[in-house]
């Protein structure tokens, strides 16, 4: 048996199995590889900067969802990589002018590219978007004047579910601020308006016992990770003072603290004879 006959007859199909095979070995190197490159990026990502307490409650959906979301980008590099080189080289084993076929190909690609620039900047957007933890998913964010919670962050957009149930599309190259109110920590905020004749230590220490009470209740003690923090008087005028009350809490558990901080300090105020007054349209930002 001439074998030298046979690999000269079958040379073409060797070397193009050869070609396959060395490139789905690859291709699935760089699979395990980018798993773990991923997972090893993300678990250290802004974690000494959050609370040893926040840190043990913080759900894992963020990390995995960015895990996912990284990986599948990688992943999806990686095929397109291989798969054109691959098809170059089994094309130049065909005899095929490789070099004329690659330049019509960069002047197909450039033109494609500059025709979807807007695309290309909002991939490119959503990778940063995943890649620096701008918000994930189950954040409560604010898009440049689009809130509510996010069900959703792809690599073009960025689905959000504001108060009302309807469900917001934001292409993610158009974004450019981000109001993330569900990171590391939050903070229930009060401003509470007085008639100027009430006696503000009196006001304030009712208002440090019913928070503190808030603080040790079983319900909504442990969303709570500071105790109660009076900011102290406002703003004051001839007819009202306002005193700020700030309790941090975990994310996203602002809102729920201060609706019962509001109720409780209802109960309290109406058991001592203390009214409130509406707010003047004053700035209280600071």
């Amino acid at each position: 048996m001439d074998w030298q006959a046979i690999m000269d007859q079958w040379s073409l199909l060797i070397n193009i199995g050869i070609i396959l095979l060395v490139a789905i070995a690859v291709r699935l190197g760089l699979k395990l590889a980018a798993k773990r490159i991923v997972k090893s990026i993300v678990s250290g990502v802004k974690i000494p900067r959050r609370s040893q307490k926040i840190e043990k409650i913080v759900n894992d959906q963020r990390l995995t969802q960015r895990t996912k979301t990284i990986a599948s980008v990688l992943d999806n590099v990686a095929t397109w990589v291989i798969a054109i080189t691959a098809l170059v080289m089994i094309l130049s084993e065909f005899g095929v002018n490789v070099g004329a076929l690659i330049a019509v190909s960069t002047i197909l690609g450039a033109a494609i590219g500059f025709g979807s620039q807007s695309l290309v900047k909002d991939i490119l957007a959503g990778i940063f978007i995943v890649f620096e933890d701008q918000y994930g998913v189950g954040d409560w964010v604010d898009l440049d004047g689009a809130s509510g919670e996010v069900e959703r962050v792809g690599l073009r957009i960025t689905e959000l579910r504001d108060i009302h149930g309807a469900l917001w599309f934001i292409r993610n190259g158009e974004i450019l601020r981000v109001g993330n109110s569900s990171q590391e920590w939050a903070k229930a905020l009060l401003d509470l308006p007085f008639a100027y004749d009430n006696d503000v230590d009196e006001v304030q220490s009712i208002i440090i016992q019913v928070a503190k009470e808030l603080e040790t209740s079983e319900k909504f003690g442990k969303d709570i990770t500071e105790e109660v923090e009076i900011q102290g008087m406002m703003h004051f005028s001839g007819e009202q003072f306002v005193i700020r009350v700030a309790l941090k809490t975990l994310p996203n558990r602002q809102w729920a603290v201060s609706r019962e901080l509001r109720r409780r300090l209802k109960n309290a105020f109406d058991a001592n004879g203390i009214t409130l007054l509406q707010a003047s349209k004053i700035n209280l930002a600071k």
